[in-house]
């Protein structure tokens, strides 16, 4: 029964993608390369089969943290490049056909990870003090920078000023303050948030809405604000200790994409829509066609801009984000960002598909090991917004950047003694 509901939600949730997208979206944005090109019923079909296929074998209960992040990017990355490529490609069963495929066994080896026995890991024995020392020191370092930076902002931004507010940062950003605010949006404001939460200490609560605020209102970024809302959402879902997670994850994201597009029927707009299906979930669909479509002809970038740059010589003048945001939307100044598993074939093409998805695998491994034995309702929600990421960013942003990295670092460290999961 969990199952057969957990399936019929997550085809609700692709029917109401699918209509948002050719209704609402496409009609306004078509100018922004989200055109229709109306698929026939035959390809909705098989593409809403490839969508729904992952979970006829995955098993719906989380009892480690990867087994929830397998969850939100089947969801929100892999569904979606199921089924809004074929909207803007000429013939959906082209070569990117194929990419598909590769996205459906990337899911498998995810998959595969969250079941593989674990490492037997040395605990440190640190004392509880020194590591809230610790924590807090670094906290309240990382706030200096950022104060010292951009300033302390307390009155609310509207969404209608977010990008000057985002032009403002973008100038005011040197050397490491960029980072700094990513950690402290995606580790420490969250961080404090989900104690808050698992722990029922409300201070810790308060105190990561705080550092959100404070992240939004210096980079006018509206994921910071529904970080909060995609985090509870994530503690929702492991109700009962993560026996039915997938169920409650499925439900949720039929609901989200359903009740934006209510709303919008309500309002006579597509803000809803607009803010969180298009920008979380289509677009980056989207741009997955378009870097599939760029790097399938033209050379694949080896991470000669980035990491590998001292062993590949890089090909092109601006990094794969920006080159694709001039390619396709002619602007220079456009960072078309997409996901994991487009940023992974710019740079191998299906190999890197496939390596990219290895090495997230073998950090969440990692990090299961780590926290093994301590409180999973923290540790997920802990690692959910490193994560989240992935859904518009490349692997190697997301480790560094992110800060997956810092999150696995940590749960070396952090207890959890006192508290039990609910």
């Amino acid at each position: 029964m969990n199952k057969m509901v957990t399936i019929l939600s997550i085809l609700g949730y692709i029917f109401f993608l699918q209509y948002a997208y050719s209704h609402l979206i496409s009609p306004v944005y078509s100018y922004y390369t989200l055109t229709n090109l109306h698929p026939s019923a035959g390809v909705h079909l098989l593409s809403a089969f490839l969508a729904v296929l992952p979970a006829c074998f995955a098993n719906i209960s989380v009892k480690r943290p990867s087994q929830a992040v397998f969850w939100i990017l089947y969801l929100f990355v892999a569904v979606p490049i199921m089924i809004i490529p074929d909207y803007v490609r000429e013939n959906p069963f082209d070569n990117f056909f194929f990419f598909k495929l590769c996205v459906l066994l990337s899911l498998c080896i995810l998959y595969g990870a969250g079941k593989m026995n674990l490492l037997e890991v040395y605990q440190f024995k640190v004392y509880p003090l020194f590591i809230k020392l610790g924590l807090g020191v670094l906290a309240i370092g990382l706030l200096f920078i950022l104060i010292k930076t951009y300033g302390l902002k307390t009155k609310l931004v509207g969404f209608d000023d977010v990008y000057d507010v985002r032009f403002s940062y973008r100038d005011s950003t040197i050397g490491i303050s960029g980072y700094v605010l990513s950690w402290w949006s995606k580790i420490v404001g969250p961080g404090l948030f989900v104690w808050g939460i698992v722990s029922k200490k409300y201070l810790f609560l308060f105190l990561g809405l705080v550092a959100q605020f404070i992240a939004y209102n210096i980079s006018g970024q509206k994921s910071i604000i529904l970080s909060v809302v995609f985090i509870v959402a994530v503690m929702l879902a492991m109700f009962k200790k993560g026996q039915f997670f997938g169920r409650n994850f499925s439900i949720l994201a039929f609901l989200l994409v359903t009740g934006c597009f209510l709303m919008d029927q309500l309002s006579g707009g597509i803000a809803f829509t607009e803010l969180i299906s298009r920008r979380l979930l289509m677009l980056p669909a989207v741009l997955t066609s378009h870097y599939f479509d760029f790097f399938s002809i033209n050379p694949q970038t080896h991470l000669g801009h980035s990491v590998l740059g001292w062993l590949f010589p890089y090909s092109y003048h601006s990094t794969p984000a920006f080159l694709i945001g001039e390619t396709y939307f002619g602007d220079a100044e456009v960072s078309a960002n997409a996901n994991l598993w487009a940023d992974a074939f710019s740079a191998f093409g299906y190999f890197g598909v496939f390596l990219f998805t290895c090495i997230l695998s073998f950090i969440l491994w990692i990090y299961d090991s780590f926290v093994e034995g301590k409180n999973v309702l923290f540790f997920t929600g802990f690692i959910v917004m490193p994560i989240w990421g992935l859904i518009d960013s490349s692997l190697i942003t997301s480790m560094l950047t992110h800060g997956i990295l810092i999150a696995v670092l940590l749960a070396c460290f952090l207890r959890t003694d006192g508290i039990r999961s609910k």
